[in-house]
């Protein structure tokens, strides 16, 4: 017997857009998912509270044009 989660992706969110096209890239999504659970997991990580997601800046009068990180 198997339990199927499905996991969405909004695309109209650009930066959920990349996570998905990562997903999907190597063509093995379902082991792709169990391998990153097994990792957190051997990790001892907590993953009951979702990382909160990343901002994306896009291009405007407040954005950072030019400056670069790191």
């Amino acid at each position: 017997m198997r339990k199927i989660q499905p996991v969405s992706f909004s695309l109209s969110d650009p930066f959920e857009i990349e996570l998905y096209k990562h997903a999907v890239s190597n063509g093995a999504f379902s082991k792709y998912m169990k391998r990153l659970i097994q990792r957190d997991m051997e990790k001892g990580e907590n993953t009951k509270k979702a990382p909160s997601q990343a901002r994306v800046i896009h291009g405007g009068k407040n954005a950072f044009n030019g400056f670069k990180l790191g």
